[in-house]
C-alpha cells in the first residue's frame, strides 16, 4: 500500500507536470522506504546489495558510540560544573554519577545540549540539499546523514543554535554544492562548516565553551567553585588547551615541577621556578606558572588529565572528538564492513608517531631550554582533542581522500605529521587535526596523479 501510494506521488512530479521540480524529493523519500528502482540486469555492472544509502547507514551505526558519549560527557561535565557540592562530590568518588540516580539528569542535559545541534544539523542540511537538487535536477543524496552527524560531533556544546544552522549553509554551499554535489567535493564537508566557524567566530569555537549549554552561567559557578576551594584549581581549560603552552614555558620547568625538587637556596618549588637565573632560578613568569603547573600534570597523567579520564572521555571538549574508545568502536565497525581504509588510519599514526618522536628527541638534544610540549609522551597525542575522531571518521572519507594505495601512505602520513606540527609549534591553533584534514583533501588529487602514474609506467603497485 504505501508503495503504491508512493509511485502515485511520484507520478505527480511526471516531467511537464506543474510539480515536477519536486521529482528530487519525492524520489528521495521513496529510496528511504524502499530500494532504489534502478537496477543493473547485465555487464559491466557489478551487482551488490550495499548502496549508498546502506553505507550511510553503517556509517552512522559507527559513530553510535560517539553520539552516546557525547549525551553522556556533555551532561556530566554540566552537571558537575553546576555547583560547588556536585563538583565536591565528584571529585571525592566517580559513583556520585550513579548515587540518587543522577545519571537520569546527566542524561538530561546531555541530550538537551546534543539532540538540538543534531536536529538543526539536519534540518538545515536537507533544506540546501533539497534546494540544489530540485534547482538542478537531480537526485537527492544521502551523503548528508553522515555529513550531518559529523558536523554535530565536532562542534562545542554552547554554540547558538542560528549559528548551527549558518555554518552547515556556507559549508555545504562552498564544500560540496559548487563542485557539483555529493561525490564530487574534494574537501571534507563536515570540516569545512567547522572551519568556517572556527574563522568567523572564534570567541564561540575557542575558549571557555565547552561546559553547559550557557557559558555566562557557567562561569559563574565555576567563579563559585573556585572561591569554595580557595584557589583557581578549575577552569574550562581542555587537553589541549593545556597543551599548548607559552613560549617561556621550558622542559627545565617542567621537570622541575615533576621531580617536586628545589635548591636548598629556595625556601619553595614556585620560588625556585620563578626566580631570576642570576639568582640560580629559573625565570618563569607569574603569569605562566598556572598552565605550567597544569602541562605538568597532563605530561604525568595526574588528577583530571589521567590516561584513563582522556580514553574514556571524561574531558572537556567538542561533543563527540572526546572518547578514544568510542573512536575505536567505530573504527572496528568500518574496518570490518570495508567503508574505511585501514592504510589511511594506520598512515595517519604512523605520520602522528614520527613526528612526536622527532620533536622528543629534538628537545632531548636542545636540553633543558627546549620548549615544554616538544618532550611530550608520543601516546598522549591520540588521548587528546580530535585526532582520534578525525582518523577515523573524518581522514577516511572515501570521497575527498585519495583512492590509490600509495597515495592513501602519504595523504595519511602527511595529515598526522602536520596535526603534531601544529599542535606543537603553532601557538594560534590549539588544535591541528581539521587544518591537518583539509590540506591532506587538497593534495589528494595531486597524490592520485603521480601514483596513477607512476603504476602505468610498470609498476605492480601504487
Amino acid at each position: 500500500m504505501l508503495r503504491k501510494f508512493l509511485q502515485y506521488q511520484i507520478s505527480l512530479t511526471d516531467p511537464g507536470k506543474p510539480l515536477h521540480r519536486l521529482r528530487p524529493l519525492m524520489e528521495a523519500i521513496d529510496t528511504f522506504f524502499f530500494e532504489t528502482p534502478q537496477q543493473t540486469t547485465s555487464g559491466p555492472h557489478i551487482r551488490d546489495g550495499v548502496d549508498l544509502k546502506r553505507i550511510m547507514t553503517l556509517v552512522v551505526i559507527a559513530l553510535t558510540p560517539c553520539i552516546l558519549m557525547a549525551i553522556w560527557n556533555t551532561g556530566l561535565q554540566k552537571f558537575v560544573y553546576s555547583s560547588v557540592s556536585d563538583y565536591q562530590n565528584y571529585m571525592s568518588s566517580a559513583y556520585f554519577t550513579f548515587a540518587k540516580q543522577n545519571w537520569k539528569i546527566i542524561l538530561t542535559y546531555g541530550a538537551g545540549a546534543f539532540l538540538p545541534i543534531m536536529f538543526i544539523s539536519y534540518f538545515a542540511g536537507g533544506i540546501f540539499e533539497v534546494l540544489f537538487a530540485c534547482v538542478r535536477k537531480h537526485p537527492i543524496s544521502e551523503g548528508f546523514l553522515v555529513t550531518g552527524m559529523l558536523y554535530a560531533l565536532i562542534l562545542p556544546p554552547t554554540l547558538p543554535y542560528w549559528m548551527v544552522f549558518l555554518g552547515v549553509g556556507v559549508g555545504i554551499t562552498l564544500s560540496k554544492e559548487l563542485f557539483g554535489g555529493t561525490g564530487y567535493n574534494i574537501l571534507n564537508p563536515a570540516l569545512v562548516c567547522r572551519c568556517f566557524l572556527y574563522f568567523t567566530f572564534p570567541t564561540k569555537m575557542t575558549g571557555a565553551v565547552w561546559v553547559g549549554t550557557n557559558p555566562t552561567t557557567m562561569q559563574k559557578s565555576i567563579s563559585a567553585i573556585n572561591q569554595a576551594l580557595g584557589y583557581d584549581g578549575v577552569t574550562q581549560a581542555t587537553a589541549l588547551g593545556v597543551f599548548n603552552t607559552p613560549n617561556d614555558i621550558k622542559c627545565a620547568h617542567i621537570n622541575a615541577i615533576l621531580s617536586n625538587a628545589w635548591p636548598d637556596t629556595f625556601n619553595s618549588l614556585t620560588a625556585y621556578l620563578t626566580a631570576p637565573l642570576k639568582e640560580g632560578g629559573l625565570n618563569l613568569s607569574l603569569e605562566s606558572l598556572p598552565q605550567a603547573l597544569a602541562f605538568a600534570k597532563l605530561k604525568a597523567g595526574t588528577g583530571i588529565f589521567s590516561d584513563v579520564n582522556l580514553f574514556f572521555g571524561n574531558m572537556l571538549g567538542s561533543l563527540g572528538e572526546t572518547s578514544t574508545l568510542a573512536c575505536l568502536i567505530g573504527a572496528a565497525l568500518i574496518l570490518i564492513t570495508g567503508i574505511g581504509s585501514w592504510r589511511t588510519m594506520l598512515s595517519v599514526a604512523l605520520g602522528v608517531i614520527f613526528t612526536a618522536g622527532l620533536l622528543k628527541i629534538g628537545a632531548h638534544i636542545i636540553g633543558p631550554q627546549a620548549a615544554a610540549n616538544f618532550d611530550f609522551p608520543i601516546y598522549k597525542h591520540f588521548l587528546m582533542g580530535g585526532l582520534a575522531f578525525g582518523l577515523v571518521f573524518m581522514a577516511t572519507d572515501p570521497v575527498s581522500s585519495p583512492d590509490m594505495s600509495l597515495s592513501k601512505w602519504i595523504y595519511g602520513f602527511v595529515i598526522g605529521a602536520l596535526t603534531v606540527i601544529i599542535r606543537a609549534i603553532n601557538p594560534a591553533f590549539p588544535e591541528g587535526v581539521m587544518l591537518a584534514i583539509l590540506f591532506g583533501n587538497v593534495i589528494g588529487p595531486l597524490l592520485d596523479h603521480y601514483a596513477l602514474k607512476r603504476y602505468r609506467k610498470g609498476y605492480t603497485y601504487a
